[in-house]
């Protein structure tokens, strides 16, 4: 198995690499900016409060802000300043993967990539 850490940041959308039917959806770069961000999430799920309103599943979603690499691991800090996250690039089989770090340590311990992990597309519907 070969497995390589990322030398660089890319730029582009991560989406699962499955069909899923609620997930997190992440764009680096490209029409944001440089070292830029956002970060959504999406559910097929509805849920209504008792008056039959809907009910935003991720509230605070989107998010945008601002990332940094260093070396495989990318930090996200949202525009207000608050650190949100860290995800870690991951080349592998080909593919740019953006994975937490329970995945990351996973998979470099040999076991099989997650499913629907978030993988590089080229951000088309």
């Amino acid at each position: 198995m070969l497995l390589t850490a990322c030398a660089s940041s890319p730029e582009g959308v991560f989406e699962p690499a499955c069909i899923a039917y609620s997930g997190d959806r992440i764009e680096l770069g490209r029409g944001l900016g440089k070292g830029r961000f956002e970060w959504d999430r999406f559910t097929d799920a509805v849920s209504v409060d008792n008056e039959g309103n809907r009910i935003d599943p991720f509230p605070g979603y989107p998010k945008a802000g601002r990332f940094e690499t260093d070396g495989e691991r990318v930090s996200f800090r949202a525009d207000d300043g608050t650190a949100l996250d860290e995800r870690y690039l991951l080349d592998h089989r080909g593919r740019t993967w953006l994975l937490s770090y329970e995945q990351n340590e996973a998979v470099l311990d040999g076991e099989a990539m997650p499913n629907c992990a978030l993988v590089l597309t080229d951000g088309s519907p």
